[in-house]
């Protein structure tokens, strides 16, 4: 068996046997990859004089994971035989639509400002709807035939975390009874993580665990940029959104290759080129990651400006897209969990 064979087998999801049930792949790559426990471990390697160990892992997490997220979404859709069949003008209209819109902007303005803020709100929704996707994608392994308080669980866990996002973009700001009302509310929004932890242990069962270590990771990691932003330590509150980043893209990366290995399982060829990489998809994301990523790098070194405005159209399209395909079925069928 070659070491290639080997990886792509460990990447494979689980069966759902008894034993395997409530986990993506199995508790150690679960932990790792989706739940990303070792995101404290982060913080040490950044906890130098003046934080000089971010621009190291800042380049890795841009270049070699961020980016790859966001441009993985375009193989998703546009490799898929199958899903771009059935929607293939919603894709094209969504397409023509944002390119449209950056280039009147950009054209007109001269400068990508306003669609760098447009893309940070737009980006902090994304986070928070993934985030919960995630979730209740645990929720329907450990629990498929549960109904019940699942708004009231998506709408608190989701604007919680957009609320601490949008902290995070103040965490500079100069306006003292501004900051002083926040300062209030943060108290008030650190109920809402205790109580939907609270509530999960609650309901607890072996079949669970993945669903609880994934939101526990996740709740301290926002609970602790909340302290961050809340007790003014902006070097902190740095590096906790460095690794927020990447426990994101990883995540995302992560069920991709779920997704893509459970929806080749139904729909073997059907789903043309993307159908013929499922089975090699270990190898086939390693290459991709390392080609875009280092592109990634020459282009930022020489054509800043036309490679920056192309990743906020991606990154506009990553957004889109994932709200289209990302809805029903765990596996994201013609679409995904994050409703």
């Amino acid at each position: 068996m070659t070491a290639g064979t080997r990886l792509q087998e460990s990447l494979t999801p689980v069966a759902t046997s008894p034993a395997a049930r409530g986990w993506l792949f199995g508790p150690w790559l679960d932990a790792l990859l989706v739940a990303n426990v070792a995101w404290p471990v982060l913080l040490l390697a950044q906890w130098t004089d003046g934080f000089s160990g971010q621009a190291g892992l800042q380049f890795w997490q841009l270049y070699f994971i961020t980016t790859p997220h966001r441009w993985i979404t375009l193989a998703l859709v546009f490799l898929d035989r199958e899903r771009l069949g059935e929607r293939w003008q919603a894709f094209l209209a969504v397409a023509g639509m944002v390119v449209v819109v950056c280039l009147g902007v950009r054209l007109s303005t001269g400068a990508l400002t306003c669609l760098l803020a447009v893309d940070y709100v737009w980006n902090a929704w994304h986070f928070a709807a993934q985030h919960h996707g995630i979730y209740r994608i645990y929720g329907r392994l450990s629990e498929p035939s549960r109904t019940s308080g699942l708004f009231l669980e998506k709408w608190s866990l989701r604007l919680f975390l957009l609320y601490v996002i949008l902290r995070v973009a103040g965490a500079t700001w100069s306006h003292a009874e501004l900051e002083s009302w926040l300062a209030t509310i943060d108290w008030l929004v650190v109920v809402v993580p205790l109580g939907i932890v609270f509530w999960d242990l609650a309901r607890a069962t072996s079949a669970s665990l993945g669903r609880t270590l994934y939101l526990v990771s996740v709740c301290t990691l926002f609970l602790a940029m909340l302290w961050a932003v809340h007790t003014s330590r902006p070097r902190l509150v740095l590096s906790l959104a460095t690794a927020s980043a990447l426990f994101h893209a990883i995540e995302y990366l992560t069920l991709v290759g779920w997704s893509v290995a459970r929806r080749h399982g139904t729909l073997g060829d059907r789903m043309g080129i993307l159908g013929y990489l499922a089975p090699r998809w270990a190898i086939a994301l390693a290459i991709f990651v390392v080609i875009l990523g280092s592109s990634g790098w020459l282009l930022d070194q020489h054509l800043l400006a036309p490679w920056l405005f192309l990743n906020v159209i991606v990154a506009f399209l990553h957004y889109a897209y994932d709200g289209m395909i990302w809805r029903g079925g765990p596996a994201g069928g013609s679409s995904h969990a994050k409703a």
